[in-house]
């Protein structure tokens, strides 16, 4: 018997234990090689620091919470992607006379500074963002000396259709000046049938896309406006703001609480773009300025620098402070004691007034109060 079971151990060989256990060898195999691959991931990332910094996850936590990757765009204050938020602005000279009405795309600007020119018209440098889509801009009119320091101001591209002689030497001084002048020769312009000369000619953003691309422009930051959200969703009770320009170009701004913004009334109408867009504003800045007619055309000099009083009306209030604007910079918009005065998110119209002429509503509010 002791020899039988022998010879039956002699024919158990190694090959046939493999043939027959072989399942369950490879599952022990897989076992133990995550186990060792779990015990050695965990001594390079936690086996040295058993008790993690709770100060660092905190400060983590925190910061993806406040921050949501997005950048104030410079113009409006929108949250926007970094890439877009400091792109060439297009600046466009726009007239604002009679016959030139109703105007296009002045509903699409994010920032209008408006200014008399001769004769107690007004005129604007409509200022859009380069992610805006406008089909049709216009009536583009000629260039003056302080909207020509305004442009600067903003590294934008500045687009007019000629301009008074001291305009068009301010320009000519201007070194690496982003200058589009359809009288020069520009093709990034048409003229309207429908329209007589000189209020005929017109561009639009693909235009104004392609002129940047052609001349290979890159973009520029400026000083830009602080914005912020409302602190609540109260609104204040001054509803209209007048802005005494003459007769047909006189303007007032009705503030809508149903949307939040002010409704443009020009010569007494409510204004409308071409396409029957309602003009608006999220915010109204009245900067008081000295005027002057320098010649017997009745070019006028408007003050861009140096400093004056600025009224800043948004949500319903009224808020006196001041402005500031050295040689090529931007304007601040100032409180009296020197903080930044934050602007709402949106669009924005600049109005310029003389002092005697402009009566700022009565009831003003200051940050101070």
């Amino acid at each position: 018997m002791e020899g039988k079971f022998k010879n039956r151990e002699s024919k158990i060989s190694p090959e046939l234990l493999l043939k027959r256990y072989w399942p369950y060898l490879s599952v022990a195999v897989i076992i133990i090689v995550a186990i060792s691959y779990g015990l050695f991931h965990y001594a390079i990332t936690r086996g040295d620091d058993p008790e993690p910094d709770q100060n660092a996850t905190t400060t983590t936590q925190i910061q993806e919470h406040e921050w949501d990757g997005l950048y104030d765009r410079q113009l409006d204050g929108f949250r926007v992607s970094e890439e877009e938020a400091s792109l060439i602005p297009r600046a466009v000279m726009i007239e604002n006379h009679v016959d030139a009405r109703p105007l296009s795309g002045v509903s699409k600007a994010s920032v209008v500074f408006e200014a008399p020119v001769e004769g107690g018209i007004t005129r604007m440098l409509v200022v859009f963002d380069a992610t805006t889509t406008v089909e049709k801009i216009g009536p583009v009119r000629s260039a003056r000396p302080y909207f020509v320091e305004i442009a600067q101001a903003l590294n934008a591209m500045y687009v007019h259709v000629g301009g008074s002689p001291e305009a068009l030497n301010r320009i000519g001084g201007l070194s690496n000046f982003y200058n589009l002048d359809e009288m020069a020769g520009e093709s990034y312009f048409w003229r309207a049938s429908n329209r007589y000369a000189p209020h005929n000619a017109y561009t639009n953003s693909d235009n104004l896309n392609e002129a940047e691309q052609d001349k290979k422009w890159m973009a520029r930051k400026f000083t830009a406006w602080s914005f912020d959200d409302p602190e609540s969703n109260e609104f204040g009770d001054v509803r209209e703001v007048q802005i005494p320009y003459d007769g047909s170009y006189k303007v007032k701004w009705v503030f809508d609480e149903r949307t939040g913004l002010y409704q443009r009334y020009l010569g007494g109408t409510i204004q409308k773009d071409l396409d029957g867009s309602f003009v608006t504003s999220k915010n109204i800045v009245v900067l008081e300025s000295e005027q002057r007619v320098l010649d017997d055309y009745g070019r006028l000099f408007v003050r861009t620098t140096g400093e004056g009083k600025a009224w800043v009306y948004q949500n319903g209030y009224a808020q006196e402070g001041k402005w500031k604007r050295q040689s090529s910079n931007f304007f601040e918009i100032l409180t009296p004691d020197d903080n930044d005065i934050s602007l709402s998110r949106g669009n924005t119209w600049v109005e310029f007034a003389t002092l005697e002429k402009y009566q700022p509503i009565e009831k003003v509010s200051s940050l101070d109060e």
